[in-house]
């Protein structure tokens, strides 16, 4: 379970999914800048069977899917 702060009001947002399964040369499965607000997701969403890497934009309240690639299967 992952979620984003604010740092000023203390508000928490969980992100709405799971990520479990993400590449062996992945060692962090969610990427992000403290200047932005896109969040790089690498793996399966909620136990999925399709992996792949997901850019989600947050507006302060929500996660909305921006874009996305899926992987191949190994």
């Amino acid at each position: 379970m992952a979620a984003a702060i604010d740092a000023k009001s203390g508000r928490v947002t969980s992100l709405p999914f799971t990520v479990f399964d993400w590449p062996i040369d992945v060692t962090e499965p969610l990427s992000y800048r403290a200047d932005s607000c896109l969040l790089g997701v690498h793996g399966s969403r909620n136990e999925s069977t399709e992996r792949g890497t997901y850019y989600y934009a947050f507006d302060g309240k929500t996660f909305r899917l921006r874009t996305s690639a899926n992987e191949p299967k190994p």
